[in-house]
């Protein structure tokens, strides 16, 4: 018997999903594949970026709430 391998597929936050779809006006299908760098084109450089921005600030609240309880 062989080992199956299952994909792993990256988990992207879904706020930040539904804020870019707001600014961006395109699909959220198209904002996955603009992040994965499936497409090609300065809009989607954009969207990266702006992913990017926001999940680290997403991140950097969510750990200064964390230290704060503390």
């Amino acid at each position: 018997m062989s080992k199956s391998k299952t994909k792993i597929y990256k988990s992207y936050d879904s706020n930040i999903l539904e804020a870019l779809f707001l600014k961006y006006g395109v699909s959220k299908y198209y904002i996955r594949q603009s992040i994965a760098g499936a497409v090609k084109g300065v809009k989607p450089d954009n969207i990266k970026k702006d992913y990017i921005k926001m999940e680290k600030a997403s991140k950097d609240i969510v750990l200064n709430l964390i230290q704060k309880t503390l």
